[in-house]
């Protein structure tokens, strides 16, 4: 079974890497243009106002992102640089090659860390289902590898738009992998690095410190396992900061990071405040009745998240963190306002893997993955296919309201069918 779940996971990187040079998202310019200028500015300079020019965006990323976009740029230079040479060098060789990777190498490049993550992502849930008390556990591992690396959701994320999701998922994935084997130290190390490419995932740091907290590790091993990855972030931020690197990181994430993002009620996600709302940018400060939609969502995830909080304080074992991991992502997107379509991924990977340890029907997972595949190809429709573009723009886009009023209803009885599993143990 190792042998061939191997081969599949070669297969999915191949189909991956070939996608890759077929389409990619207009965000994916942003990538190509930050890891230039981090070249032509340097670190130093780079969020520097008098250096604040952008052929699209400005950078709204940390520097873990931004060492990634520059470290592809480099690979793509000696890539390039090598068939290049080859092209000089050997005049059988088709010059449409250079042509072809001129335009769409770098792009494919860009892709490649989230290609490897999606690649990660299935082994860890392998791991993690073989950890969990249930029967035939290598067969169920297995299948929801498999199951994993098909969803379109998934791969559509990844190597057609080309967005950075899986990488943070990737190592938040694994930190709770080493939770659960009562490794502290490389726990910590991955779940502050996501932080450092990318802060969406703060969701699951309450989660992540109980557990912590609840396994009563010694403090000299908390303290170790903490300043590894402070220094190495320090270390990395020095360039940028020139100076102390923390307060320049905290300063970084309130003013571009969070502070200059959109402020609506709902970025094209598909969830209750598309269905009381609509889908059309608004902003989340408008009233509902007596408070503003964004107080609203912070209430009602509060209201979902403290349960889940209490239950992980009262059952530490790796079934019970991955429920509530799971239906914190699911909570986040479905009732804070300001959500992306994207912000639902980090749901898949625990939902695979609570689907195939049985505690989630697959038709339940298909028809979620289908909800947001269809909300992942709102607005971009790529490839074009008339008859779904139609349908979800028709009538003032009502789909839009009413697929998110089925997701809200998909999350209710999942909420209350996990919650109760996990008290029935």
């Amino acid at each position: 079974m190792a042998k061939k779940l191997l081969w599949i996971f070669v297969g999915a990187f191949v189909v991956r890497l070939i996608l890759s040079f077929v389409v990619s998202h207009p965000d994916i310019n942003n990538h190509i243009d930050w890891g230039i200028r981090f070249w032509e500015y340097g670190p130093a300079k780079f969020f520097a106002p008098e250096t604040n020019i952008w052929s699209y965006t400005w950078p709204n990323q940390p520097p873990g992102s931004l060492y990634m976009f520059a470290g592809i740029r480099k690979l793509f230079e000696f890539v390039f640089g090598l068939f290049w040479f080859v092209n000089v060098k050997v005049p059988a060789f088709p010059s449409v090659i250079i042509t072809f990777f001129e335009s769409n190498l770098y792009p494919a490049l860009l892709k490649l860390p989230s290609i490897v993550s999606d690649i990660g992502i299935g082994v860890l849930i392998y791991k993690i289902i073989l950890l969990l008390d249930i029967k035939n556990k290598e067969k169920k591992a297995f299948w929801a590898a498999v199951v994993w690396l098909v969803n379109p959701v998934v791969w559509y994320n990844s190597a057609v738009w080309g967005q950075t999701d899986a990488i943070i998922n990737f190592l938040a994935l694994g930190s709770f992998y080493f939770l659960f084997k009562r490794r502290v130290v490389p726990a910590i190390f991955l779940i502050l690095l996501s932080f450092y490419v990318k802060v969406s995932l703060t969701i699951f740091l309450p989660v992540f410190a109980i557990v912590v907290l609840r396994q009563k590790y010694k403090i000299a091993d908390l303290l170790k396992g903490a300043a590894i990855p402070l220094a190495v972030i320090g270390l990395a931020t020095l360039p940028f900061s020139r100076g102390e690197p923390f307060g320049w990181l905290v300063n970084l994430y309130q003013t571009k990071i969070l502070g200059q993002q959109l402020q609506i009620i709902t970025a094209n996600a598909f969830n209750v405040w598309a269905a009381i709302a609509g889908i059309h940018e608004q902003p989340q400060a408008l009233l509902l009745g007596p408070l503003s939609y964004q107080a609203w969502g912070i209430i009602l995830f509060a209201v979902s998240y403290f349960p889940l909080l209490y239950m992980v304080w009262k059952k530490q074992d790796a079934g019970s963190v991955v429920v509530a991991l799971a239906l914190t992502a699911f909570s986040s997107w479905m009732l804070l306002t300001n959500m992306h379509e994207r912000y639902l991924y980090p749901l898949f990977p625990y939902l695979t893997i609570l689907a195939g340890a049985g505690l989630v029907s697959l038709p339940s997972y298909i028809l979620i993955s289908f909800l947001n595949l269809l909300n992942l190809y709102n607005f971009w429709w790529v490839p074009e296919i008339g008859v779904i573009k139609s349908f979800l723009s028709f009538g003032n886009r009502v789909m839009p309201r009413i697929l998110g009023l089925v997701n809200f209803g998909l999350f209710v009885q999942l909420y209350f069918h996990l919650t109760k599993s996990v008290k029935a143990k």
